[in-house]
């Protein structure tokens, strides 16, 4: 029986860079909790951001964010994965010398700005997350990392996330998670990596656990648990190792939660859309 839900964000529960869940979202999720299953957002973004989106359901569900980095329990993070700095400063000196590309470093409670452009200032401060201008990005390597993100502008192309996997991807995992962002997590850290600690720390089964998503940081997390779901916009290949492809979230919940008070989420389970 299902114990846990998780949901990347971007591209599955919300469209790209809305910074608003449905509050039909978060009726759904107090149901879920009343039937005694926990939900869980798993995504590249912070955890003040993410809570923040799902007031007023705050610390009553687990977050996995930073790409699975950080994974937060009651408010509390039950495990992190800090960054190398050595090859952190590396790569956010790349970043920073590129023309136009911006750069983010993630701690646990704040992300790190050093913009070049108001534009992208203004599109982080859109995305809600908790914000922290510095005048010199590298000063930030004097606290544990999370993440370090680049932002172009003109969109990810092939060759230059490439070049960054066969740059960096010995030390760090390299992903692009949208059409703008390529994020540099931990070597084997992901939201796979995530979902097994909260799981291991929660005593839930990986089998007892949906997970949905739609990009290639989706993939590790979907490859996990015991019902992986699919976005219809998603990756073809990410569609390919779910179980079944759904067109929208609160629909999908929809027909659990119908199941489940109908006693007939097994059956449920055990269909494909």
């Amino acid at each position: 029986m299902i114990q846990l839900i998780a949901s990347d964000m971007d591209g599955t529960l919300l469209a790209p860079y809305t910074p608003e869940v449905s509050a039909q979202a978060k009726q759904q999720i107090d149901r879920l909790i009343q039937h005694g299953i926990l939900f869980c957002p798993a995504s590249g973004r912070q955890y003040p951001c993410l809570k923040m989106m799902f007031e007023p359901l705050g610390d009553r569900i687990p977050y996995i964010c930073e790409n699975g980095a950080a994974v937060i329990v009651a408010g509390e993070a039950i495990a992190t994965a800090p960054l190398d700095k050595t090859w952190g400063r590396k790569l956010m000196q790349e970043i920073v010398d590129h023309p136009c590309n911006e750069i983010q470093t993630n701690v646990v409670h704040t992300c790190y700005l050093q913009p070049k452009s108001q534009a992208y200032l203004d599109l982080m401060n859109g995305v809600g997350n908790h914000n922290t201008v510095v005048e010199d990005i590298f000063t930030t390597l004097d606290e544990d990392l999370l993440k370090i993100s680049v932002y172009c502008p003109e969109g990810v192309t092939t060759e230059y996330l490439t070049h960054l996997q066969n740059t960096y991807g010995h030390v760090f995992q390299i992903l692009q998670s949208s059409a703008n962002f390529i994020d540099a997590t931990a070597k084997g850290i992901n939201k796979g990596w995530g979902m097994a600690r909260l799981a291991e720390y929660l005593a839930i089964p990986t089998e007892d656990i949906i997970a949905m998503g739609d990009h290639n940081n989706d993939v590790e997390m979907l490859e996990v648990v015991g019902h992986p779901v699919a976005m219809a916009n998603g990756l073809p290949h990410v569609q390919s190792i779910a179980s079944r492809v759904i067109d929208k979230v609160e629909n999908f919940l929809d027909d659990l939660l119908d199941a489940i008070e109908k006693n007939q989420e097994v059956a449920f389970l055990n269909q494909n859309s």
